[in-house]
């Protein structure tokens, strides 16, 4: 009877570590998924960007099965400050203040206390997971003019990739403002341990108000 035991307690061990990229990835797609900026008011918008939010640099971690798990019991929907959407390479997600563990498993996140959307440099923070095709994955593969959307509920912020480009993780100076209105978009350069971030940068070229069409065209799911 033991050995039975043991037996079955051996093979769900094996499923489980089978089977765990592909929960993880799953859990994730539905963190990321699972709510839109449409659900929010401009006015909510505006107040979860006046609250302090965690800047966690040193506990952001390639995402494990415990960090996924952990970070979906953390989502705090009053951290959603805005939407980036990327239509070339099928990015839609929420922006969310603050970047750390459970903040990057719902969307791409903003990297200082107080960057201001389509002012000075706007930089996000993403993860590049194994199935690139959730959260900033995609970025991979986005191409100069490339139209990078975000909105605030309020305005419709265009912005026009200009440049991309693989980075030390210790080169902070893309976090600079540089004397422009831009936005910088960062991941890891693969979906693995790595000292390298891959960034596209894309200057701002049109402001106007958000309208209820403009937001179902850009950012509804």
């Amino acid at each position: 009877m033991a050995k039975k035991i043991i037996a079955v307690v051996i093979l769900i061990i094996g499923l489980l570590l089978i089977f765990s990229p592909f929960i993880k990835t799953g859990i994730v797609k539905f963190m990321s998924g699972r709510d839109d900026i449409t659900n929010y008011s401009a006015k909510a918008v505006e107040d979860n960007n006046s609250k302090k939010a965690t800047f966690d640099y040193d506990s952001v971690e390639l995402p494990s099965m415990k960090s996924v798990v952990e970070g979906a019991a953390n989502y705090d929907k009053n951290a959603v400050v805005g939407s980036i959407a990327i239509p070339s390479v099928d990015i839609n997600l929420l922006i969310l203040k603050g970047t750390n563990t459970a903040n990057l498993i719902a969307g791409a996140t903003t990297m200082l206390p107080n960057q201001s959307m389509g002012k000075g440099n706007y930089p996000l923070a993403g993860h590049h997971m194994r199935n690139e095709s959730v959260l900033f994955g995609p970025l991979m593969t986005v191409k100069k003019g490339a139209k990078i959307y975000t909105t605030d509920l309020k305005n419709l912020y265009e912005y026009k990739v200009t440049e991309t480009k693989i980075v030390s993780e210790t080169e902070v100076g893309v976090l600079d403002d540089a004397g422009d209105n831009r936005i910088t978009l960062i991941t890891c350069d693969k979906p693995t341990e790595t000292s390298k971030r891959f960034v596209a940068v894309g200057e701002l070229s049109n402001t106007q108000k958000l309208t209820k069409e403009l937001e179902q065209k850009y950012f509804a799911k």
